[in-house]
């Protein structure tokens, strides 16, 4: 988004759907993997993305072909991937490439290892799906450049257990099942082309990052998100007609996407006639009323009053938020600390206890964690 209050000078992409922060997955070694060409060229057929072609099939059959168990072809295509005698598997925080490709490479990012994953899962009999995980807003800096990081994780189905397989486990520690929903296939293809878009535009590749954010908006006209990001790379090129004609797409497929209307409403006061102008006040309300829902927002506003010093008005919009999502571990550990520096100890008493439930709650759901 183009949001002239925060980022005055920086482009700002709604969605960049990589696990936060660079580095290796935990647990594995750094290795020298074989090097990319200079620019992937990402499959234009969304059709092409999770194909698995015949050395994957040797590659992976020999190693899971022998297990009959659903439980057991999961570990044994986890083993497959990330031990030092399979793939080998290295986490690289700016290669998005399709299931193939990934083979090849043998690193990539979380979107990577999950297209990976899904499409060797349904090669050998796994009923595996892509997840979004539902976290607070992580933003990046690139250059000019503003993302808010997402992430994007596998859950596999084996009777009435589900198994959540991530690369990252601190990444959805605390995050309920309920907040890292299934994605249809054509949804993550999306998000695909918005990543690899992405990285193209770091590296200065603006014409072919805009294509590719066409791509997603093709191959899923109900992204909101795709939407936006198309929004923000042609307001990027100074394309405002574009640029408000993808908002307001954005804003049809969710009324409530408040990149969209944040970049709505900065595409309309740069358009800046009295009419643009009238339509930006409308809009900026509805994006406040949107902010003034969000529990993240809610979280944000109690951290600046706990900076400044303002505990009172912290520990209330600590509540706010706890109001609006009563499943986030993080709130009550705020509201805890709020209350204690209040000197309220029997109400941060109550407040503990009732972190302690969630967790356990939260401990007891039929979830497996892997790997």
């Amino acid at each position: 988004m183009i949001n002239g209050r925060h980022f005055p000078r920086g482009l700002g992409l709604a969605l960049l759907w990589v696990a936060g922060g660079a580095g290796f997955c935990p647990g594995l070694a750094a290795t020298d993997g074989p090097e990319p060409a200079l620019a992937y060229q990402a499959p234009t057929d969304p059709g092409e993305l999770l194909k698995v072609d015949e050395p994957m099939r040797r590659f992976f059959g020999e190693r899971i072909l022998v297990h009959r168990r659903p439980e057991d072809r999961l570990r044994a295509l986890l083993q497959a991937i990330l031990k030092p005698d399979g793939l080998h598997f290295t986490y690289d925080f700016e290669r998005t490439t399709d299931a193939r490709e990934t083979f090849r490479l043998r690193r990539g990012n979380c979107v990577s290892f999950s297209f990976l994953f899904v499409a060797l899962a349904r090669e050998f009999g796994l009923d595996a799906a892509f997840q979004n995980v539902d976290t607070p807003l992580k933003w990046d800096r690139y250059g000019s450049i503003v993302v808010s990081v997402r992430h994007m994780n596998v859950r596999v189905e084996i009777g009435h257990d589900v198994h959540l397989v991530d690369l990252q486990l601190d990444e959805i520690a605390g995050v309920a099942l309920t907040d890292m929903p299934v994605v249809d296939d054509r949804r993550a293809f999306a998000q695909f082309y918005d990543n690899v878009g992405f990285f193209e535009l770091l590296h200065g590749r603006r014409a072919e990052a805009l294509q590719l954010m066409i791509v997603a908006t093709a191959t899923d006209p109900t992204c909101a998100g795709a939407w936006a990001n198309r929004a923000a790379m042609h307001a990027h090129f100074n394309h405002l007609a574009e640029a408000r004609a993808c908002y307001e797409r954005s804003l049809q497929a969710d009324p409530n996407d408040l990149f969209a209307l944040e970049g709505y409403v900065g595409i309309l006061q740069r358009l800046g006639s009295a009419e643009d102008r009238r339509i930006a006040a409308k809009y900026e309300r509805r994006a406040q009323a949107v902010r003034d829902r969000n529990p993240y927002y809610q979280q944000r506003l109690a951290e600046r009053a706990q900076e400044r010093g303002d505990w009172a008005a912290a520990e209330k919009l600590y509540r706010r938020a706890i109001a609006l999502k009563d499943t986030e571990p993080q709130f009550y550990e705020q509201w805890v600390t709020a209350l204690t520096q209040l000197g309220k100890n029997d109400a941060a008493r109550r407040a503990a206890g009732k972190l302690e439930k969630l967790r356990l709650r939260l401990v007891e759901a039929p979830v497996h964690f892997e790997p």
